[in-house]
């Protein structure tokens, strides 16, 4: 019968004038993409300059620049995409990408604190032991091995310093 109580209005239907339509949440999405992509994007021009006659290739801004306009693009086709469809029924966020947001953002301070090298070999430990992994020996051996393998490839072979941290400044 009618899912009405007595002295209750009916729902406005989707197709009644006045009624409101919920926008998709994908517009919301893209909405903080962009804006997210335009702050960094603002954030480029506080880079250091590199002279004309030391530059090869890009200069510092000029591709994370590019990435940002590759992002901002994505956003506007997922907004696009999203017209005319209709919202899905969609499962909850699991805990663990929370988490997960929360230990990168720790690795970029823990990062400024201690360095490239020991944030990396932190980072792989405590992200695997995260999602599940509970083989210790083999985190640890991991976390340093890649630690001391891209050390090496940056610093030694390619001549490219690692950050070292606020700790390493005093140290070193």
């Amino acid at each position: 019968m009618s899912d009405i109580r007595a002295g209750e209005a009916p729902p406005p239907r989707k197709d009644a004038p006045g009624a409101r339509r919920r926008r998709h949440s994908d517009y919301a999405v893209a909405l903080v993409i962009l804006a997210c992509c335009a702050v960094v994007y603002g954030l480029t021009f506080t880079f250091d300059t590199v002279p004309a006659a030391l530059t090869q290739g890009m200069g510092p801004a000029a591709f994370p620049r590019l990435l940002l306009v590759v992002m901002a693009l994505l956003a506007i086709v997922l907004a696009l995409s999203a017209r005319g469809r209709a919202e899905e029924a969609r499962e909850p966020v699991p805990a663990t990408v929370y988490r997960t947001a929360a230990a990168m953002l720790a690795f970029m301070g823990l990062l400024w604190l201690a360095g490239m090298a020991v944030a990396m070999a932190i980072a792989v430990v405590g992200m695997g032991a995260l999602w599940g992994e509970r083989r210790w020996l083999l985190l640890a051996a991991s976390g340093i091995g890649l630690s001391l393998a891209i050390y090496v490839f940056f610093t030694k072979l390619f001549g490219i310093p690692l950050p070292r941290g606020l700790l390493g400044e005093w140290l070193f």
